[in-house]
This record gives structure tokens, sequence and C-alpha cells, in this order.
């Protein structure tokens, strides 16, 4: 099965698209982060739902890690004070992340969070039931794919939960390249390189289609082809990272990911999730093709597409990237004895992550941590 809820509207300028969306509503809510105002797209976005006749409420300074505390301090606002019918997220994945959990409670006030948000693989959570108020999703980063995907990555008392459900996709999502310009070195590789994890994890997972693997592959193309020239703020590699890293949600929309999101996600107090990501990638390619012939021949199926041999190539071009876009080692990141304090309760988080399901082998808690240990040792 292949599923997209969201309606992608793109190129230079295409913010103005606003305008057109918000016809026909009273009362717009913009949740923003603080990059957008300071670089003055927020007074635009606010312009622009002003020309159709909507009376126009910003939120701003929100935590770069999206949690749950954040989302029930500003539900009493929204539901007394500023009661929108539209809401639109402006900026990275934990605005637009924010925005779902926001839109959750708001339209289906009801509902519990521990009964709808997935800890691990091994719970049931409620379905999120019918929601109504519309979201506009309008990414400042080029990476997370959150503008099209139907999860929300949230932290309760410092535990990662997860909402999925089809009900918080994005209704729209507007890809103005000016908006990624804006963003720092460091920012455009961590997030760029998301996007390869999440091409090449699609590609790989038990649950990919012909569909989902034409998105991937056309995401891993263009990162090869344009990741190093963003870097270095050409406009023109701006942008088409900016498609790729919605292509690349598409794909995972579908085919999910696998097992160094899981191995990411559990990292996550290390650093910053994308760099995590692109660091633990070649340890759980060189894992997957090691133990099984369906990931092997994935992997030589997109070697090929990047007119390179097999698995062994894609492993060595990925570890060259990784080198080129100067990706420090884990060891870099963090002490050994915090490490080794953390690895245990790592790998056993890791194992139960829900995209350890879609991995094309499932590991034993035992082979993770061995993972983890080989990454941070850089072999």
């Amino acid at each position: 099965m292949f599923w997209l809820k969201t309606r992608i509207i793109e190129g230079e300028g295409s913010l103005e698209a606003l305008s057109k969306e918000a016809s026909g509503y009273e009362r717009v809510l913009i949740l923003s982060s603080g990059s957008m105002k300071r670089h003055g797209f927020l007074s635009e976005a606010e312009d622009y739902i002003r020309e159709a006749g909507a009376e126009v409420f910003s939120i701003t300074g929100l935590p770069a890690e999206p949690s749950i505390e954040t989302v029930e301090e500003r539900l009493p606002k929204l539901r007394e004070e500023f009661q929108p019918d539209l809401l639109v997220a402006l900026g990275g994945g934990s605005v637009i992340d924010t925005a779902k959990a926001l839109k959750v409670f708001y339209d289906a006030p009801e509902l519990n969070f521990e009964e709808i948000a997935f800890i691990d693989r091994f719970s049931k959570p409620k379905p999120v039931p019918k929601l109504k108020t519309k979201l506009i999703a309008i990414p400042s980063t080029s990476g997370a794919g959150s503008e099209v995907s139907a999860a929300s990555v949230l932290k309760k008392n410092g535990v990662k939960y997860n909402i999925v459900s089809q009900e918080i996709a994005p209704d729209v999502a507007i890809l103005d390249p000016r908006l990624p310009m804006t963003m720092p070195r460091e920012v455009a590789r961590n997030s760029g390189l998301d996007v390869l994890v999440h091409g090449i994890e699609a590609y790989t997972t038990k649950v990919a289609n012909d569909f989902s693997d034409a998105m991937a592959i056309k995401a891993m193309k263009t990162v090869f082809a344009f990741l190093e020239r963003s870097l270095e703020g050409d406009e023109k590699a701006r942008e088409k990272m900016h498609y790729a890293a919605t292509m690349a949600g598409i794909a995972f929309l579908n085919a999910r990911l696998g097992l160094a999101h899981a191995m990411s996600h559990k990292a996550a107090w290390i650093g910053p999730h994308g760099l995590l990501n692109a660091i633990l990638l070649p340890y759980v390619i060189e894992f997957n093709a090691s133990k099984s012939e369906y990931a092997r021949k994935r992997y030589d199926e997109i070697a090929r597409e990047l007119n390179l041999k097999d698995w062994r190539e894609l492993l060595r071009e990925v570890k060259e990237l990784n080198l080129r876009a100067n990706v420090p080692k884990l060891s870099e990141l963090v002490d050994g004895e915090t490490f080794m304090a953390r690895l245990e309760d790592m790998a056993q988080k890791a194992y139960r992550d829900g995209l350890t399901a879609f991995n094309p082998v499932e590991p034993t808690v035992k082979e993770i941590k061995e993972l983890y240990l080989k990454a941070y040792r850089g072999e």
C-alpha cells in the first residue's frame, strides 16, 4: 500500500500560497521557530494570512525538543483565547511535531497521552479519532520529513514517545527553498545526512514497495549529487536537498525505517538526530548485509542506481561522504565512562523501538550493544 495525505506546494516564493490556503478561515495560529521570526519569514506568513482576511496569532520560542509538557502548557490558551480553525507550523521538524500534537489534544481534549502514544513496539496504543483542524506545515530545515509524515515524536519526563496516526499528517506542505537557505552549515549537514539514512533505510525495510522505492532512490541520488554543494550555501543545491527531504519523508511514511533510526532515537542524549544516524548507518549496513540475503540484494540495487558495483561499494561511499562532511566519531561526542554507563539501557530500548520491527534483520540486544560499541570505537 502507498499513501500520501499531504498536498505539496513547492518553488521559490511558494510561502505566498498561504494567502490562498488561509482563505475562508477566520482564526489562524502559527507555531514558529525563533529563526523564522529572526529571518522575517514569520511576519511574511502573518501578512499572507491577513491578506486572506483571517485573524492571526503566533507562538514562538518553542523548545528544540518537543515535549508533551510544552503542548499541555499551551493548550489552555489555544482553547480559551485563540480558538483557531487553521494551524500553521513554520520551522524545523520539532515545531511541526509540536503542532501535530497540539492538533490532537485541541481537537480531542478527552484523549489521554499515555493511551495513544507508542513507547515501544510491544505497546498497543488506542487509535487517534478523526480530527478536524487543518494543519499546514512549512519546513525550514531539510531532513526530518515531518511535513508529510504521520508521526509526532514527543518527550514526556525525558522519555521519547511517538504518536502515529494518519490524522496528524499535515494537509498541506509548503516547500519554499528560501527558508532552508537560512540553515547554518552544521544543521544543513546533519539534516542532509538524515535524508540519506531515510532513503537507505526506507528502501531496505521489510515493507518497502515499488512506489516508496522510487521516492527513496530519488532522495538518495539527490544527496550524493547535491549535499556537499548545499553545505557551501549553493542555492540550487539547497533547493534540491529541500525537496529530497520531503521525498525521503514520503518513502519512510510508507516503508518505515530500520535499526539505525532505532539506535539513534535511544542515543538522542548524545547529539543531533541526523548526525547520530550518519555515524551509525555504516555499522547497520554491514550488520544487515552480513546476516540477510534480502538486505544484500536491496543494498546492491541501491549501489547500481548510484553507478556503484555492490553493497560493499555503497558502504564505502557512505563512509567517504561522512568523512568529506566532517562527521565526527561517536567518541568525540561523549566520553567513554558516560557512554558505557548507559550502553545497556540504550541497547535494551533500541531493541524495543518500533522501527526495529521493520529492519531486514531482527537483532538481539547483545548485537545492538556490539553495534553501539563498534560505532564508539570507530572500528
